[in-house]
């Protein structure tokens, strides 16, 4: 067995495709892993607390969707101290994320126009279009044709952000009443000053997990180097299936059956070599990383390549399942492409799963990397049960698989 194990391994390095894989895919994944934070298109939760200043009013707001946020376009034509007013207490309560594109010159048929289209295109709780007048408005008692909202979704929490609203507008108009339009706002920051200073916290579950920005960023990146460093392994493990395939079609298989080799044990000779091809493969990333600082990752060089390595040997056994299983190499490549790519689509590697059915999300947990993530994530917060968690996971799918490659080969050997 050992010299079918060295001999496979030295074919396996001979394949010059191999060697560009094993080059490449790790590189690419290095790289970004390596991308400064904020790279990924991660947005910031604590923007909550201030108001987001956009430009262009066709820009898209989905990304501040952060962990569930209630976010709310504002299209603010008055640029006064009053609407400054409104929409700072508005994003000051850390119940919203209020996002402003200044105006000035927009006219209602233009925000009705634009929330038509962002209905469609983007995601939001609610908008806002404050009119060019909004003081003034605001001053006469006129608060409908201050200001326009709409509905966006069919979040319970827009009934907060509406009364919410008609608080603040009271309270602008209360002390406009006492200080006039130009010093109402002067008159309730100057409240403001006066009362104790409020904390805001935001708590979360025993089971639950908030992430920073940072490593919000960090979690995005990873799940592109997952989905990245998947394909590594799957083409590994497609690699030594294809000796398989070449063996079984030249006689090789048989006569080595002759040795007395069991065909069980030509399967985990097999099993081996491809171990062999996906530490090969995580080498090469460790290689990669040592140019990068390792803060960058998270976590420590040796849990992040603790985390590849186990995913590569779930992906590199699969792919040699399906080699032998499928006896033709077309077909295994074909099969080997569909597991990485729907896999690292269902596993929430290249966007999140939160919203998504209860069909894909029973669908997800099925799905190796989909449980990285999970330990992704546990690593951040300091959580070592993230070790126990994942060898239960890898152990359960090597058995699977070498289950299924047992009994590929008896059926290979009954065939023949």
């Amino acid at each position: 067995m050992i010299t079918l194990i060295c001999s496979s391994i030295k074919l396996l390095f001979r394949n010059k495709s191999f060697l560009f894989f094993l080059v490449l895919i790790p590189v690419i994944s290095s790289l970004i892993l390596g991308m400064q934070n904020g790279a990924m298109g991660a947005h910031s939760y604590e923007l909550v607390r201030e108001v987001v200043e956009h430009e262009s009013i066709g820009k898209k707001v989905v990304y501040y969707n952060n962990d569930g946020a209630f976010v709310i376009k504002v299209f603010d034509a008055s640029e006064s101290d009053g609407s400054d007013y409104l929409l700072e207490k508005l994003a000051g309560s850390g119940a919203f994320i209020v996002v402003r594109i200044k105006t000035p010159d927009i006219t209602k048929e233009q925000v009705d126009a634009q929330i038509k289209d962002d209905a469609e295109n983007d995601r939001m709780g609610a908008a806002m279009f404050l009119t060019r007048d909004f003081e003034k408005m605001v001053f006469e008692g006129r608060f409908e044709d201050a200001m326009t909202l709409y509905v966006m979704s069919d979040d319970e929490r827009y009934d907060l952000f509406e009364n919410d609203v008609k608080i603040l507008l009271g309270r602008i108009r209360t002390a406009q009443n006492q200080a006039g339009i130009e010093g109402a706002t002067n008159l309730l920051r100057t409240r403001e000053e006066m009362m104790p200073e409020k904390e805001i916290s935001i708590l979360s579950g025993k089971n639950s997990r908030r992430l920073t920005d940072q490593q919000q960023d960090q979690k995005s990146s990873m799940g592109y180097a997952f989905a990245i460093m998947t394909l590594a392994y799957v083409l590994s493990g497609t690699f030594v299936a294809h000796t398989i395939i070449k063996e079984e079609h030249d006689q090789v298989l048989t006569r080595l059956r002759l040795t007395g080799l069991s065909s069980l044990g030509y399967f985990f000779a097999k099993l081996v070599v491809s171990v062999v091809s996906c530490a090969s493969v995580t080498a090469v990333l460790g290689i990669c990383t040592l140019f990068f600082d390792a803060n960058r990752f998270g976590m420590g060089r040796g849990k992040l390549l603790f985390l590849m390595f186990f995913l590569g040997m779930i992906f590199s056994s699969i792919s040699l399942d399906l080699g032998v299983l499928m006896g033709d190499v077309m077909s295994a490549n074909i099969m080997a492409f569909t597991i990485w790519s729907m896999s690292s689509l269902l596993a929430g590697t290249y966007f999140p799963l939160d919203d998504t059915g209860a069909l894909v999300k029973a669908l997800s947990a099925v799905m190796p990397q989909k449980w990285f993530l999970e330990g992704t994530e546990m690593i951040f917060v300091g959580d070592n049960t993230f070790i126990p968690m994942l060898l239960c996971v890898f152990l359960a799918y090597m058995v699977i698989s070498i289950s299924l490659g047992s009994i590929g080969m008896k059926f290979r050997h009954a065939e023949e």
